[in-house]
């Protein structure tokens, strides 16, 4: 990124954004496994790659990484952070964008109307529309390159999500603009953030020629990929990512759909995964192992997961010798508004594939 620094901006990083089930702080433990069972192993795949930071970690010490996720905006945000190639993009002019992008005044456009004074501020709301817009339009010109508008765009969705008026996830707002953050007896009443302003920041990549991202469902993807390390982090209950993270996905996509509800959600059933169907995240699961191609399997499944450990384990166990490895540690989410810390067991499921 030589030449960035004469534009001041904010360095950005691959997990400075709130995602549900975010492997950040269990990295070392991840890594430490595959230390320890894989130390031949130069290549890993990530097909739920969510937030991208395991497959950031490894692409960053010099593992090729093949990382997918089927929502739009985990794609944008993986393939800005470790999906381009040396020389892809000019860094210093690519910093003049951002900050030609940071000083434009809001517009009272699509985010503004749907999600102003509920999800984001009027101010902040109309402010993602002009950058969104903007960005849209170099692409169209041909003013930027595809690796380019993933940068831009990752740098709006991360400031975007700064500024959100939840508590962490869009399923819902909190509905207390104007308020103080907390009430005194707990509950969140919005977040602290919400009221400055949106704040775009440089990403801080990966770059290489041989890592591999793409916008692909894990059950198609899995006969197109082969590593020596697979590392699995599947939806693990019944809410589904797309219903927490949609406004997200609807900014990156900017097709600007139709809204329903309080909660202005897009039609989304095609993006809905059966990984967080009860009835069907065991068989597709088991498929997904019987079908992979890799000398090392890694899933990352914890103990609140909807699959039965017996599932689990007679899926692992036809593919070679099974380990498991635990780590509690506490996440936050207490519900109902409220904010808090509570105690899980992450279990790391090894597998090494025989034959």
């Amino acid at each position: 990124m030589a030449g960035a620094a004469e534009v001041r901006l904010k360095p950005l990083w691959v997990h400075n954004r709130k995602f549900i089930g975010s492997k950040q702080n269990l990295l070392s433990f991840i890594a430490g496994v595959v230390e320890e069972r894989a130390p031949e192993a130069r290549s890993l795949a990530d097909p739920f790659t969510g937030s991208a930071v395991v497959a950031y970690h490894f692409a960053a010490r010099g593992f090729a990484v093949t990382a997918s996720d089927h929502l739009y905006h985990n794609y944008v945000a993986a393939r800005c952070f470790l999906g381009g190639r040396p020389g892809e993009v000019d860094w210093a002019r690519l910093a003049g964008l951002l900050a030609a992008l940071d000083r434009l005044p809001p517009v009272e456009g699509y985010c503004f109307a749907e999600f102003g004074g509920t999800y984001f501020t009027s101010e902040n709301a109309g402010r993602i529309d002009a950058i969104r817009e903007q960005i849209a339009a170099w692409r169209a010109e041909g003013a930027i390159n595809e690796q380019e508008e993933a940068v831009l765009l990752t740098s709006l969705l991360y400031a975007a999500d700064k500024v959100a008026n939840t508590c962490g996830q869009y399923d819902a707002f909190l509905k207390h603009l104007g308020s103080e953050p907390y009430h005194e007896d707990g509950t969140h009443l919005v977040d602290a953030s919400v009221y400055k302003p949106l704040e775009l920041g440089l990403p801080q990549v990966v770059e290489s020629t041989v890592n591999r991202v793409c916008c692909a469902d894990a059950d198609v993807l899995i006969d197109e990929i082969e590593a020596d390390v697979l590392y699995l982090d599947p939806p693990y209950n019944g809410r589904q990512y797309i219903d927490n993270y949609h406004v997200l996905e609807n900014i990156a996509l900017w097709q600007k759909p139709r809204l329903h509800g309080k909660t202005r959600k897009f039609a989304r059933d095609h993006l809905k995964s059966a990984y967080s169907r009860k009835a069907m995240a065991g068989a597709h699961l088991t498929r997904l192992i019987e079908r992979a191609r890799a000398r090392h399997i890694l899933l990352s499944y914890n103990n609140e997961g909807i699959v039965p450990d017996e599932v689990i384990w007679a899926a692992l166990e036809r593919r070679g010798p099974v380990e498991l490895f635990t780590r509690e540690y506490a996440i936050f989410g207490n519900g109902a508004g409220r904010s808090g810390r509570r105690p899980i067991v992450e279990r790391l499921f090894y597998c090494r594939v025989v034959g």
